[in-house]
């Protein structure tokens, strides 16, 4: 599981998205990240959150602009990502997570997805009432997500774990993000 970066042998280096760093207050995210970053260093990778940048800017503006940049030196920096896939804020996964997804596949690196939530995308959008009259089989693939995020994960010889987690554990519940991580490690073995 080693492979070469700068010329010299290193572990393989996972980006971890998701919208876990969205969780109040900021030090059960940052808490919650290092759980994650000792699950790939247990499994010989070593891992990059995106709570680990601290952002310089000034405005709310430069502040975003930011972190995207340290996102985005991270997500370049990795040799993988494991994307958290778990609906957020509505029956989709968060879209930041789904725009590292793109990135990272349009970078030609392995993306490995997870979701706590087992029912297919198309059962969440139908029982949402989120279809008009004559749509009904929108998304009917039985994914996780969107056809674009998970095709962007399979395409790229990764795999979506799906698993269920208790509601209050939606976003924190590591069983399927170990599974994930396993898979990864398959992945380089």
């Amino acid at each position: 599981m080693r492979g070469e970066r700068n010329g010299s042998t290193s572990r393989k280096l996972a980006y971890l998205a998701g919208p876990e760093v969205f969780l109040l207050p900021r030090s059960r995210a940052v808490e919650l990240g290092e759980r994650k970053k000792a699950i790939c260093a247990d499994a010989g990778f070593a891992a990059a959150f995106p709570l680990d940048g601290v952002p310089t800017g000034v405005t709310p503006t430069e502040i975003a602009l930011d972190i995207f940049d340290i996102c985005v030196r991270m997500m370049k920096a990795a040799d993988f990502v494991i994307a958290n896939m778990t609906p957020f804020r509505g029956v989709s996964m968060d879209v930041g997570t789904a725009v590292e997804i793109g990135y990272m596949h349009a970078l030609g690196k392995p993306v490995f997805g997870y979701t706590n939530d087992p029912e297919p995308y198309r059962a969440r959008v139908l029982a949402a009432g989120l279809v008009t009259p004559g749509e009904e089989d929108i998304e009917d693939f039985e994914f996780a997500d969107n056809l674009m995020c998970e095709a962007a994960v399979l395409r790229s010889h990764g795999s979506v774990v799906r698993g269920a987690a208790p509601a209050a554990d939606r976003l924190t519940s590591l069983e399927n993000f170990e599974r994930c991580v396993q898979q990864a490690a398959a992945h380089y073995e």
